[in-house]
């Protein structure tokens, strides 16, 4: 019986304004951090973090002046908590809402099921805040705090899709790992609230089956679908249209800029956490890629004849729907008309396709042949200028003319169709959302891949080759998206709050803004409360080869078993590169293990989850990671007591995003190459002092740190810790002694 496998409902009500417009008293907000405040009373052995306090009070003030502020909160500061305290205060007394954005699912999580129900029962406790002898009562942290609501939104494809999923049910050729996801979602379906992915356990093989029942924008009806008031994905719209307090995460936020606001509900308060990810998760979302595959598979949509008579498409389906339904024959033969004027369209687009591709996989191939290991070929003028693009540009004049006929035709149709909602077409919503979707991706491949061939100002292109599976990709993202995020985001906003730990370049927010668009926010520092001079100690070889220096990998493996060995492992190393982390596992796997030493790779040895854990379990461990590792990594205790960075973070200089961008300054390398690196850095850095207690050595194995110039700008935009240079051999007896 399916009404046993749909979720109950629940109705939130929209949240409405209170007309409460008092300011937050922001010494009231960093008294709620007080010792002896509403934090100290619910958490035995509670110490004041300043830092957190003038955190909290900066806050209500960008909420007070309705002024963006940016915030550099080091390490163990609490960031989420002095912005979650004032943003809960300011949205619960007015009745608005704030919207929190997180770049990593464990902060997500952290905030909406640990830091929020924490505060809510904290805020609920507070007592009442005397009256002023004026007789007014200020809204603060110490006067009975009014409920607020949260919220955690996800994209659509994290939920489940009760018409698909029923849907899929019914079919007769499911494949035994659609079987099996099949049958865990059956039983998930009556104990799940959200309908989130997330709390399914799919094996890798499994999942690709949730691809058939998950929400997708080319399937939703909205409020036209049967299981529209059950539905996971409008639920959680609900209650976020309900709640103070909406989670979501960086790409949710952008793409609710592609969308023209039409994902999150409408908001004026924005707080992004972990912002020194922004620019890089705004050009992945407002990014274009297309493959051969994807333009075959749209044309086979709209059309395809295989053998034995077989068709099917949306275009030889179209008749079957009108004739069941009560349209009238005039409105029939007009449609019939422009699905007939399209065919031409649709076969020389097809042969296009292929002819198109064959020509950009010679070209490619001719292009990037000295180059085995990158097979990424950026767009540049230059390039565009070569004969044999000519060719290309000429051949793809013609796919494009292609595509624009067929748009237009579906355009027409899609017209008529809304006209016919009375004539009782069957699965009308259906259709109508199959014939709209279609015709809005012959419209973005056209205009995309039009940029792609002939070139834009605003966009970086490039092409790129996937030898073993013999694809090829057209690739294009925003030049800058500095603009984007400056009009679509944050002069829409009346608060904007951007926090991280790390945001600055010697002091200095300018590098970040520049690149985020932020206009003119007020600015704050906090160092972390962490004593670093006592806690941790940077050691850096000063007889290490460079890294670009014959003999500098033997030395980081060689490093790496005498200092794993002396510290009995606990050690984390980071890597910017898989094949240098391979070659370093291959290395030192045998010579620790026969020091009962255990050594784990990223992608090697599982997911990184799981690599974490056994990480954490048994301290005998050498954990080796690459780019996932360098941030959102949490190891609190002696488990991680020896860091490795075993080179400086800079970015491949032929990657085509960073090669086009640092374009734009005087000093590619100084003024773009050693920020973009030092934040990365920063990160690293600050994976292994994670509490008071923490005690570790950070061992960077280049000795640029030392021998460049910028070298010195890495290290100064550290906290304050002793820095040692010495003999490579001096280093397993000092991590040794330091770590007693």
């Amino acid at each position: 019986d399916s009404r046993l496998l749909t979720p109950r409902t629940d109705e939130h009500l929209p949240l409405r304004p209170t007309g409460d417009a008092r300011p937050l008293d922001v010494d009231a907000v960093a008294d709620f951090f007080a010792a002896d405040g509403p934090l100290g009373r619910a958490f035995p052995g509670y110490e004041l973090r300043q830092p957190q306090a003038d955190m909290a009070r900066a806050v209500a003030q960008a909420f007070n002046a309705a002024e963006p502020l940016i915030v550099e909160a080091g390490t163990g500061t609490g960031k989420s908590l002095a912005y979650l305290t004032p943003a809960a205060m300011f949205a619960a007394q007015r009745g608005e809402r704030v919207v929190v954005s997180t770049n990593t699912i464990n902060l997500q999580d952290q905030l909406f099921f640990k830091d929020i129900p924490d505060l809510q029962q904290i805020m609920a406790g507070a007592p009442e805040r005397p009256v002023s002898a004026e007789g007014d009562q200020v809204i603060g942290a110490l006067q009975p705090a009014p409920p607020f609501t949260a919220a955690l939104l996800k994209g659509r494809s994290n939920y489940l899709c009760l018409k698909r999923y029923h849907e899929l049910r019914r079919s007769e050729t499911l494949s035994p790992d659609e079987v099996r996801a099949l049958l865990k979602v059956q039983l998930w379906l009556p104990i799940t609230e959200s309908g989130d992915k997330s709390e399914l356990l799919l094996m890798d093989r499994e999942s690709s089956a949730w691809g058939r029942v998950n929400v997708t924008p080319e399937t939703c009806v909205g409020p036209r679908c049967d299981h529209f008031r059950e539905c996971y994905f409008f639920q959680a719209r609900r209650k976020a249209e309900a709640a103070h307090i909406v989670v979501v995460n960086h790409a949710l936020l952008i793409a609710d800029i592609s969308a023209q606001s039409n994902v999150l509900p409408a908001y004026e308060h924005l707080i992004i956490d972990e912002a020194h990810n922004l620019e890089d998760v705004a050009t992945d979302q407002l990014s274009f890629a297309v493959d051969q595959a994807a333009l075959l598979k749209f044309l086979d949509e709209l059309y395809y004849e295989g053998g034995a008579q077989i068709v099917s498409g949306l275009l030889s389906d179209l008749p079957k729907y009108l004739n069941e339904s009560a349209a009238a024959p005039a409105e029939r033969e007009k449609i019939r008309q422009i699905t007939e004027q399209m065919q031409p369209s649709l076969v020389r687009a097809r042969a296009t396709v292929y002819e198109c591709f064959t020509l950009l996989a010679g070209f490619v191939a001719s292009e990037t042949e000295a180059n085995q290991y990158d097979t990424r070929l950026r767009l540049t003028p230059g390039v565009r200028a070569k004969p044999a693009w000519l060719n290309i540009q000429v051949a793809w004049q013609n796919l494009i003319d292609g595509l624009s006929a067929i748009g237009d035709g579906l355009g027409k149709v899609e017209a008529m169709l809304r006209d016919m909602e009375a004539v009782g077409i069957p699965g009308y919503d259906d259709l109508l959302l199959r014939v709209s979707f279609l015709g809005r991706f012959a419209l973005e491949a056209r205009v995309q891949t039009g940029h792609i061939i002939f070139g834009n100002e605003e966009s970086i292109c490039w092409l790129s080759h996937d030898r073993l599976r013999d694809t090829l990709n057209l690739l294009a993202a925003p030049l800058s998206v500095a603009e984007i995020l400056q009009a679509q985001l944050f002069a829409q906003k009346q608060t904007a709050v951007l926090a991280s730990a790390t945001l600055t370049i010697e002091g200095s927010f300018d590098f970040v803004r520049d690149r985020i668009g932020l206009p003119e926010p007020e600015e704050l520092m906090l160092e972390s409360p962490f004593d670093y001079e006592r806690q941790a100690l940077v050691f850096i070889p000063n007889d290490i080869p460079e890294p670009n220096q014959r003999g500098y990998q033997q030395a980081v493996e060689q490093a790496m078993i005498a200092l794993c060995a002396a510290t009995g492992g606990r050690t984390m190393a980071l890597f910017t590169a898989n094949s240098a982390l391979k070659q370093t596992y291959a290395a030192i796997q045998d010579p620790l293990e026969e020091q009962e030493i255990a050594v784990l790779g990223q992608n090697i040895d599982g997911s990184r989850r799981s690599l974490l854990d056994r990480f954490k379990e048994f301290p005998r461990t050498v954990l080796l990671g690459t780019s996932s590792f360098w941030e959102g990594v949490d190891v609190v205790g002696d488990a991680l007591s020896v860091l490795v960075i075993a080179k400086l973070p800079f970015a491949v200089p032929t990657d085509p995003i960073y090669a086009a961008r640092s374009e734009r300054f005087d000093d590619p390398f100084g003024q773009y190459s050693v920020p973009m690196s030092i934040l990365k850095f920063k990160q690293g850095f600050g994976r292994l002092i994670r509490s008071r207690e923490d005690r570790g050595i950070v061992v960077i194995l280049d000795k640029r740190l030392i021998s460049k110039r910028y070298g010195q700008q890495f290290l100064a935009s550290l906290p304050h810790t002793r820095v040692r240079t010495g003999p490579l051999k001096q280093l397993p007896a000092l991590a040794a002694r330091f770590l007693v």
